[in-house]
């Protein structure tokens, strides 16, 4: 196994494909009747509807290129900024896109042709079934196989190696750009955690820094999305940890805070719509009540119930749903038939 100080060499050594606009900047906030917090914007990562799917991205064709693949077989759900920021990279890099989408969660099909118009010819609409879904797309990767391609098979949310260990080179790139200037790492970091591929690149990346001397910092996952986030979490970070050589114990320390779903993956409620809305008009952050907004939700929660005031949280601010209004309302619909 590597040392720390091979690891953090082997993850600036990375393959990476030339995308979007890095490092991304930390905007320091001032919040109404609270302690200024930091906020890490992913959301100006300028690629696609700009937010931290880019750095994946980049990440993860920099890795197919190294590897000489020469196609991508994923899947999405419904809600998702992946097919409008994926398809322009790998068509960028003369990769072929095979991006398949499930129903989740349900819409009505006229609900789906708005969600991707733009892309719908690029894009293969299935069913709700996740075993459909696997089988599909493993059939796709076997045919082009047999074509002579080299397909890349793919977990839903970048959730690869390459995709886990760009958020560690994130979390590594917050920490430079604060040492830079001169200013305290954050002592807590507040992350909107979905398929867990985020969370797990920030916790291996925490646990190394820390390992070469830097001060500590609690990463809290705010769950979007209703499954087992914490062992998702757990077996990505060890995914990416054996491919990067870094050993790490059994378990890996996760900390998720889950009382933010409303219900399940999509929802929201108005008092939380009107929450972005007010953040919004405040700070001029842009927020959406589906990721990120649930997230600044738990960590206004934190920041109000902690005595005293804690000082050094950061947001990681990871993009913006701009159709938010039209897909909460597509859930709403999808409920009542």
């Amino acid at each position: 196994m590597r040392s720390p100080q091979e690891a953090l060499a082997r993850l600036s050594g990375l393959p990476t494909m030339a995308l979007g606009k890095w490092p991304t900047p930390i905007d320091r906030v001032a919040l109404p009747g609270l302690s200024p917090i930091l906020v890490k914007r992913d959301d100006l990562s300028e690629w696609g509807r700009g937010g931290a799917k880019a750095r994946k991205i980049r990440y993860l064709i920099g890795h197919m290129q190294r590897r000489g693949y020469t196609d991508l077989v994923t899947v999405a759900g419904n809600i998702t900024n992946l097919a409008f920021d994926l398809l322009p990279a790998l068509d960028r890099a003369g990769l072929g896109a095979h991006l398949h989408i499930i129903d989740d969660p349900p819409a009505e099909s006229e609900d789906r042709g708005r969600i991707f118009a733009g892309v719908t010819d690029r894009v293969t609409l299935l069913g709700p079934s996740r075993w459909e879904a696997f089988r599909v797309t493993i059939r796709c990767w076997q045919k082009l196989r047999a074509r002579g391609r080299r397909p890349l098979w793919l977990l839903p949310g970048i959730s690869h190696p390459s995709g886990i260990l760009a958020n560690a080179c994130g979390f590594v790139e917050m920490v430079d750009q604060l040492v830079a200037q001169g200013r305290r790492v954050p002592s807590t970091v507040f992350v909107t955690a979905a398929t867990g591929t985020t969370l797990a690149g920030f916790v291996l990346a925490e646990r190394l820094l820390r390992s070469l001397g830097h001060r500590p910092v609690r990463v809290i996952g705010v769950q979007v999305y209703s499954g087992p986030v914490v062992s998702n979490t757990r077996w990505l970070g060890r995914w990416a940890a054996q491919f990067a050589g870094q050993n790490v114990p059994l378990r890996l320390p996760v900390e998720i805070a889950s009382g933010a779903l409303c219900g399940g993956f999509g929802r929201f409620t108005p008092a939380l719509a009107a929450s972005c809305e007010r953040v919004g008009e405040q700070t001029g952050l842009s927020l959406d009540p589906i990721f990120g907004g649930k997230t600044w939700s738990v960590m206004e929660r934190h920041l109000l119930q902690t005595e005293p005031p804690e000082e050094d949280v950061l947001y990681w601010h990871c993009g913006f749903t701009p159709e938010w209004r039209r897909l909460g309302r597509m859930i709403e619909r999808s409920e009542l038939s």
